[in-house]
């Protein structure tokens, strides 16, 4: 293995100067698309809906979305190269007011109680070290009802997949057992799961339903 491709590796959690900035556009290409179609296919997205992605990578969920409402849409990510190129590949909509983008990590995310109708997190929660804690300040920011998706390419299906955990630092793959168990455990409730086995693609629906019965 190559110190340029070792490098290149390394910044999968966490892109950083040119080499980063190559990752992230990377991440706006056509294999990712094909994953982000198939997801997005499982969300049904309000009219006028507030959507977040966390881990927004290069930008391209986040224009996908801003098609899809005409609400506001913000992308959070603890990689500095991935905000500034996310904002500007949607820097029409940024500039019009629509769009944001900030340096955040998921388990403090930068906005009050139930601003979102919408939170979706594509090929990242891999990197989340904790997803019980992580899952429970999702749900923070979402409203009543609002929607929380979950895609990605490996699910542990292919025993192969786990090839990777070897191979990036910080990554862990995780199965649809384990994302389900963490949702409940952060009070998530409606969990729904589909894959794609021979594929490996995984995308998880959870719903947050607040009792508003006063006791």
């Amino acid at each position: 293995m190559s110190w340029l491709y070792r490098r290149f590796k390394n910044m999968a959690r966490k892109p950083v100067g040119l080499l980063g900035k190559i990752m992230v556009q990377k991440l706006n290409g056509e294999r990712h698309a094909v994953l982000a179609d198939w997801g997005f296919s499982h969300l049904k997205v309000p009219e006028n809906a507030d959507c977040l992605d966390c881990g927004c990578g290069g930008g391209a969920n986040i224009k996908r979305l801003l098609g899809m409402t005409k609400g506001h849409v913000f992308g959070a990510d603890f990689s500095k190269v991935a905000v500034t190129e996310t904002k500007k590949f949607n820097k029409s909509e940024v500039k019009s007011g629509r769009c944001d983008a900030f340096l955040a990590d998921v388990k403090k995310l930068p906005f009050e109680d139930a601003s979102f109708d919408v939170v979706t997190a594509f090929e990242t929660i891999y990197y989340w070290e904790d997803l019980t804690e992580c899952f429970k300040e999702t749900l923070r920011v979402l409203k009543n009802g609002g929607v929380f998706m979950i895609t990605n390419e490996a699910a542990g299906r292919i025993p192969e997949n786990f090839e990777w955990e070897k191979q990036i630092p910080g990554l862990k793959i995780r199965t649809g057992v384990e994302i389900r168990t963490a949702l409940e455990s952060a009070g998530f409730t409606e969990i729904s799961i589909d894959e794609i086995v021979e594929k490996d693609y995984i995308c998880v629906v959870a719903k947050k339903i607040t009792d508003t019965v006063s006791k």
